[in-house]
């Protein structure tokens, strides 16, 4: 699993086309899918995005087929988290 958290600065229109990017993203990617965007109540970030993937190497492929450049302007601050199952 992993959680994927912004700073938005966008507009509602831009972020709806964010939430796109992002599954489409999912969908070239074998092994990965989009689980949606929350808004995390205790975490400091206004979005998160949930995907769940078969393993780590899900979220490097996905990047391959990302067709999108961040705008630093729009997406001012993100970070990763990424969960496994316990072996």
């Amino acid at each position: 699993m992993v959680l994927i958290h912004i700073d938005w600065a966008g507009t509602d229109k831009e972020l709806k086309e964010l939430d796109e990017a992002y599954k489409k993203a999912c969908e070239k990617t074998e092994g990965v899918e989009y689980k949606g965007r929350v808004i995390p109540w205790n975490a400091k970030y206004h979005f998160t995005y949930i995907l769940k993937m078969d393993d780590i190497r899900g979220l490097y492929n996905m990047n391959q087929n990302w067709d999108r450049s961040r705008d630093y302007g729009k997406m001012t601050h993100g970070e990763y988290e990424i969960y496994s199952k316990p072996q």
